[in-house]
């Protein structure tokens, strides 16, 4: 069907179907004019009627169409608000919001029926299962890191990674005291030091490693002192004495350590 611009006469060719049965307001490409066109057909002339010289006129121009005037068919009937656009775009947008109020709603209710599915459910548990099995796991690892690095020594590095201290031991040294002198005109170091049992159970008392270290922290000299006693009950304590004569120059700091395990193993180090 073809409508025209009742202000600057431009014609335009629509499809039937891009008008409602009561109508639309649209606005000329050329002129910018709005009207509100029908969808009403002329009335069919008497077929032994010769078409009029204005009408072979627009036919010979093809049809009387422009470019601008085809943009506007298609964008007629792909409802483009650019070229051909409702008079008052306030309703249209209020339309649109709607939509999407109504979209949301729809997926909101599709969301909630499939989150009632029996396998919904499932994976939810599932999910929950998981997370509570991982935090027991990282508890259990925290917790028991003593017996776990005892039974793989290979991961204490790991524990001590992220700061947390292992003692495969149970013993620890207290009350160090370190007291240099001389004798006869003789350097002397002098060591002393307490091992408790830390643990609630009898304690392997291990050999003792002295080191003397630089301010660097490097080794100087190192000697070992056997405990008097193998075996500590829960919560006792055992003191150590050893010295050393004319020690070396450059002696900062010194470190004990258990060097020997009941089996003959690295069994931790402690200063």
């Amino acid at each position: 069907m073809i409508i025209t611009c009742p202000n600057c006469h431009t014609r335009y060719k629509v499809a039937s179907d891009a008008l409602s049965a009561a109508g639309r307001q649209v606005q000329c490409a050329a002129c910018a004019e709005l009207w509100y066109a029908t969808a009403s057909f002329p009335t069919p002339s008497a077929p032994d009627l010769e078409p009029s010289r204005d009408e072979l006129a627009f036919r010979a121009d093809g049809d009387g169409f422009s470019d601008e005037e085809d943009l506007l068919d298609e964008a007629l009937l792909s409802a483009n608000p650019t070229a051909l656009a409702p008079a008052h775009p306030e309703p249209a947008s209020v339309d649109r919001a709607g939509n999407r109020a109504r979209i949301e709603a729809l997926a909101r209710r599709r969301n909630g029926m499939l989150a009632k599915l029996p396998i919904a459910r499932f994976r939810r548990a599932f999910r929950v299962a998981v997370a509570v099995t991982l935090v027991a796991i990282l508890a259990l690892a925290v917790l028991a890191r003593t017996e776990i690095v005892a039974a793989f020594p290979q991961l204490d590095g790991l524990y001590r990674l992220v700061g947390l201290g292992t003692n495969v031991v149970g013993l620890d040294f207290t009350d160090i005291n370190t007291l240099r002198t001389t004798r006869d005109g003789t350097s002397v170091i002098i060591v002393n030091a307490k091992i408790s049992n830390i643990t609630n159970q009898l304690a392997y008392v291990p050999s003792v490693l002295v080191s003397l270290l630089d301010e660097a922290g490097r080794v100087i000299y190192e000697w070992t002192v056997t405990p008097a006693a193998r075996n500590i009950l829960p919560g006792d304590v055992l003191a150590i004495d050893t010295q050393l004569t004319a020690p070396p120059q450059g002696v900062t700091d010194i470190r004990l350590s258990f060097v020997e395990g009941r089996n003959g193993a690295d069994t931790g180090t402690r200063r």
